[in-house]
């Protein structure tokens, strides 16, 4: 049991198990901090989630159990949980989104190799928050098997929906078609209060951030091309 600082908020966790405090190391708050939030695990969850990932340890699932915790509970301070890769540069932070499989953490790595200052805040469950009218997304300790992941936070600048393609292209996406493309990548709680609060951010976040759809390849080129079109939207919005 610790307190950790993610997300601008103070968050209790209590864990049974090490994993959960080895790989929260980096957020670690002060002893003396006064809890926003408190996470506990939901032992009941575990069955499921193993049946997904049947070589799970427990440690694994009661981490997954109180990241879970931590996103219902963010509702309460205007956040909500992405499932996405970031990428941070200049400042700005740009959303990657794919199916899984499809390479959203490859694409990632493109920007480390096309752009010298460019990082990866997380490579897999970034928090977001609503701020004074503003977007901002945060890294967390859940990051994806590669470990991509800063307690740090940026500005939201542009989201990307990627497709694997031969041939590099974007083109902005209407509100309509991203709205359905972004909510397969949230977590959407089963309560009929809370799913309504995180698709009414949900709406607020499409009307507020510029949408693409990314075709690419692997190549560096398909990185330059999604950083120009997002920095332009961004610089005209």
């Amino acid at each position: 049991m610790a307190i950790y600082r993610m997300a601008d908020l103070n968050i209790d966790i209590h864990n049974e198990h090490p994993y959960t405090a080895r790989i929260c190391k980096d957020y670690l708050a002060p002893a003396d901090m006064t809890a926003d939030m408190t996470a506990y695990p939901n032992p009941d969850e575990y069955e499921a989630d193993r049946k997904v990932v049947p070589t799970a340890t427990d440690g694994y699932l009661e981490g997954l159990s109180i990241y879970r915790c931590i996103a219902k509970k963010l509702l309460s301070f205007d956040g909500i949980i992405l499932h996405a890769s970031v990428v941070e540069r200049g400042g700005k932070a740009y959303a990657f989104c794919a199916k899984s499989g499809t390479g959203k953490t490859t694409h990632s790595r493109l920007w480390l190799k096309a752009f010298p200052d460019a990082r990866i805040i997380n490579g897999d469950k970034p928090l977001l928050r609503l701020l004074d009218g503003k977007f901002w997304i945060y890294g967390t300790p859940w990051c994806g098997k590669e470990n991509y992941q800063v307690n740090t936070k940026a500005p939201l600048a542009g989201i990307c929906f990627i497709e694997r393609a031969p041939q590099n292209s974007i083109a902005r996406l209407p509100n309509r078609d991203a709205v359905s493309r972004l909510f397969v990548q949230l977590l959407l709680p089963k309560e009929r209060e809370e799913a309504e609060k995180t698709l009414d951010l949900a709406g607020k976040l499409i009307d507020s951030t510029p949408t693409f759809l990314l075709k690419c390849n692997m190549e560096v080129e398909a990185a330059e091309i999604a950083y120009q079109a997002l920095h332009e939207a961004d610089c005209h919005e």
